[in-house]
């Protein structure tokens, strides 16, 4: 029986005479095995983030209220002056804590992370902070410009009880702090105890989720937020964080190549193209 002829020609250098494209649909494998996934993860980011900042709106016009003037006011204002009054020597922890939490400082820390979870040879899993603070920050930013709500008067020295080097002028709900800044520690802990099944993980993962709750504490401590800010912030923060976790923490990596030059995210999809081409063969014989 006539065998398909594999010899090179000028269209591609591939056998068929095609391109690594039209070898790998004739041989049952898409060219890039890779998309399904990354197209798989790119819709369920995309579907959480609408569902939070849904939420997001939904609860800063029906609770906060746009301008702030929603129910939840008289109890923003007495959670206010409790902290202030009760804040003390905190306050020195609390600006080094916000500091940490800043949107500039945050996106570096996020790709510094990134770098090194690439080095340390995690692909794809490297990216949970980057992503997390990215649609982290993306809720905040369209958040605010519905909402509009005012920082309270202590967020911007010299006004009364406001601390020395304190100016928060930007809108206040919600926090970006417990927002960004909460969605990458929870990403990062998340990712901790799905991919490295150990006590240790848990351990780290504990004091990450620890850290978090301190990061949001540390914008009441400084009188820069609202109770609700915080509170509705980490309930965006949270979800989204543990959503890139899940979503990033088996997704392939789609820049290794096979050997049959046709590209491969790894040793599976190579296996794959490597089954399908021998059974090409043998119908072919």
């Amino acid at each position: 029986m006539l065998t398909p002829d594999r010899e090179p020609t000028e269209r591609g250098n591939q056998p068929w005479g095609g391109n690594p494209e039209e070898a790998g649909s004739r041989a049952g494998t898409p060219a890039h095995p890779w998309q399904p996934a990354f197209t798989r993860a790119f819709v369920v980011c995309a579907i959480v983030w609408i569902a939070l900042e849904i939420m997001a709106l939904v609860v800063g016009l029906a609770v906060v209220g746009r301008y702030g003037g929603g129910p939840i006011r008289n109890w923003d204002n007495t959670v206010e002056q409790w902290s202030i009054a009760h804040r003390g020597p905190l306050i020195g922890i609390a600006k080094v804590i916000a500091f940490a939490g800043d949107a500039p400082f945050l996106a570096v820390i996020a790709a510094l992370v990134t770098i090194v979870l690439l080095l340390l040879g995690q692909r794809m899993r490297a990216f949970v902070p980057l992503v997390a603070y990215l649609g982290g920050e993306a809720i905040v930013f369209v958040t605010r410009q519905v909402v509009q709500r005012p920082r309270p008067p202590t967020a911007n020295y010299p006004a009364p009880f406001a601390v020395p080097g304190v100016h928060e002028t930007s809108y206040s709900y919600p926090s970006g702090h417990a927002t960004a800044a909460v969605a990458v520690i929870v990403s990062l802990a998340a990712l901790a105890v799905m991919a490295w099944p150990r006590v240790w993980a848990w351990i780290v993962a504990a004091v990450l989720v620890l850290g978090a709750f301190f990061v949001a504490w540390s914008r009441l401590v400084l009188g820069v937020h609202w109770f609700s800010d915080v509170a509705f912030g980490m309930l965006f923060g949270i979800p989204w964080g543990i959503t890139v976790a899940v979503v990033f923490r088996d997704l392939p990596w789609p820049f290794t190549r096979s050997h049959d030059g046709v590209g491969a995210t790894d040793t599976s999809f190579a296996r794959q193209n490597s089954f399908a081409r021998q059974n090409d063969e043998n119908q072919a014989r």
